[in-house]
């Protein structure tokens, strides 16, 4: 049975809603900081900003993978990980 169908059948009394205390939520500007200076490793430049990290990716045709964790803690297996990859 559809609500519009019901509508006159419910009964409408304020005992049958539960109050839900409200958050109040404030509008405000989101700041990112700036991306810590790394060397690519497709053509050795120093990439230092955001923007260089964009205009890197145009340059050669590239788009990051997302293979960082996403965590707030590193996972065990990272650093296993990441030194087996280096040698």
């Amino acid at each position: 049975m559809s609500y519009r169908d019901n509508y006159d059948n419910i009964e409408w009394t304020k005992s049958n809603y539960k109050v839900v205390k409200s958050t109040k939520r404030t509008k405000s500007h989101q700041v990112m900081g700036d991306i810590q200076e790394f060397v690519s490793p497709i053509d050795k430049s120093v990439i230092s900003s955001r923007s260089q990290v964009r205009e890197h990716e145009r340059k050669h045709n590239v788009r990051q993978c997302g293979n960082d964790y996403t965590s707030s803690a590193k996972p065990k297996f990272w650093d296993n990980m990441i030194n087996n990859k280096r040698g």
